[in-house]
């Protein structure tokens, strides 16, 4: 995740978003889990803020 917040960030970008899904009972199946998992992007320093569904949250880091 480093690597592309560093990315977007040499490419002149301000936010990045990830629209991972939220594990609720600590159990997905791999299919599932391609985008990510929402703790892991909250651990990156991503914010949730929106949620259009209950188990996809839209997550945003803003680059300083």
């Amino acid at each position: 995740m480093e690597a592309a917040v560093e990315f977007a960030a040499s490419r002149g970008a301000r936010i990045v978003e990830a629209y991972p899904v939220d594990v609720e009972d600590g159990r997905i199946d791999a299919g599932s889990a391609f985008t990510g998992i929402a703790a892991t992007f909250a651990q990156a320093g991503f914010s949730e803020v929106a949620g259009r569904s209950p188990r996809r949250p839209i997550m945003r880091r803003v680059i300083e």
